[in-house]
This record gives C-alpha cells, sequence and structure tokens, in this order.
C-alpha cells in the first residue's frame, strides 16, 4: 500500500498563498516563486506539496510574545497617578490600583503562546 495521499484544488490554492506569503517575505525571487506556484497547480500528491515547502520556515513559526493592548492604558494610567500624587501633594492609590486590575483581566482573557524550545 502507497503513504502518498493524492490532494485537491484547495490543497494547491493553499499551498500557492503561503508560497506567495513567502515570497512577500523575501525568502522567494519572483522566478522562484512562479516555478514553484506552477508546480503547486500541478502536484498530484501531498508529498509534492511538501517538497516545494521543505526549506522555508513553517506557516506555523512562534509568534513572539507582545504585551496585552491595554498596556498603553495601564502605563497613562499610573503615570495619571504619579502626575496627581506630584499636584496634589500625597499619593492616589485607586488610578493605580484600577490600572493593575486591567492589566490582569486583560491577561487572563487573551493568554499568550509560549514556546519552550
Amino acid at each position: 500500500m502507497s503513504d502518498r495521499v493524492r490532494i485537491g484544488d484547495r490543497e494547491r490554492a493553499n499551498a500557492a498563498e503561503r508560497l506567495s506569503a513567502h515570497h512577500a517575505a523575501g525568502r522567494l525571487s519572483l522566478d522562484e516563486l512562479e516555478t514553484r506556484i506552477e508546480r503547486a497547480t500541478a502536484a498530484v500528491y501531498a508529498d509534492e506539496l511538501r517538497a516545494l515547502e521543505a526549506d522555508l520556515p513553517s506557516s506555523r513559526a512562534v509568534v513572539p510574545w507582545r504585551p496585552p493592548r491595554v498596556a498603553p492604558l495601564v502605563a497613562a494610567g499610573v503615570a495619571l497617578a504619579v502626575v496627581a500624587t506630584v499636584a496634589i501633594g500625597h499619593p492616589v492609590f485607586p488610578p493605580v490600583l484600577l490600572a493593575l486590575l486591567l492589566w490582569c483581566a486583560a491577561a487572563r482573557r487573551h493568554p499568550t503562546r509560549r514556546s519552550h524550545a
């Protein structure tokens, strides 16, 4: 029995899209992109598509960690609390506490993926 799996138009189109993304990232020249897309269009088996992308990074590469979007709001809240503390002459804790709570809530709602390589 053969290990080769036949593919359809959707798989060919997906491969062409991934190859185009690699071209846009500067990993493939235009000539090489055209050659690989022609081969992807003519591919019948999944291993033929895998061979076209074997020397390229996976599209499932680890995305670098980015802080939650509320980080600028938290920073602004802390800065405002510091300015208010200096202006008033005594600590202003509620904005700092609110900023910390918002940051913690956002971190729980949007956990980040970290790779342990």
